[in-house]
């Protein structure tokens, strides 16, 4: 294994740590199927189709993806669920519904608010990655210049969302500083520090308004 692999792996190994402290902090909530998902379902020819991703068909995700954005008959704390299943069909639905968001010219902060906006990120650990993770995706589509690599995108938004936590949730005890948050994404930029001036300004935009 070479420098570069190794250092991959250990960038997704804290990642996935850092993940794993924002998302247990909070209880999965499960919501009942909606009738529209049925429709959506039975749409796609089988009651099975969104939950293994057999016969996924692009413009039924296009049809779903599209309601779930204008919630038309669904509710913010549907989305997360559909974005985040680990099936063909889902991932085609996420990339659809991530395609109304254009977040060109704004921070990775700026964008994550825009997005959390309109849905409530709920659901297991690994559900909320993968949302995190289409959201990564979509933001360095729309400013390829900004942030080395899509990795690079969901280590800082993961850290953001982490910090979001900590500052504004119930947990009692000391807040996260500034020095402590520039501490934890050492070496997490594709391998470099992301610049101190860059964090400083994220961090007081986190501290001063909450992510969601």
């Amino acid at each position: 294994m070479n420098a570069g692999e190794e250092r991959r792996r250990e960038t997704s190994a804290q990642t996935g740590k850092e993940l794993t402290m924002l998302f247990v902090r909070e209880k999965p909530c499960h919501v009942p199927e909606s009738d529209p998902e049925v429709a959506e379902r039975l749409a796609l020819g089988s009651p099975d189709n969104l939950s293994n991703g057999n016969k996924a068909d692009l413009e039924a995700a296009k049809r779903l993806a599209k309601r779930l954005y204008k919630l038309d008959g669904f509710r913010k704390s549907d989305v997360a669920r559909h974005l985040g299943k680990n099936n063909d069909f889902s991932q085609m639905v996420a990339e659809e519904y991530l395609s109304f968001f254009n977040f060109t010219g704004m921070t990775v902060d700026q964008a994550l608010r825009a997005f959390l906006k309109e849905f409530a990120l709920m659901g297991e650990t690994q559900e909320r990655e993968r949302v995190l993770s289409h959201f990564s995706r979509r933001y360095l589509q729309c400013n390829p210049s900004t942030i080395p690599s899509e990795d690079s995108v969901h280590t800082l938004t993961c850290a953001l969302m982490l910090l979001n936590t900590d500052l504004h949730g119930h947990n009692i005890g000391k807040r996260m500083s500034c020095m402590q948050f520039i501490s934890n994404l050492e070496g997490l930029n594709d391998g470099q520090d992301f610049p101190r001036e860059l964090l400083k300004i994220k961090y007081a935009a986190v501290a001063k308004e909450t992510l969601r």
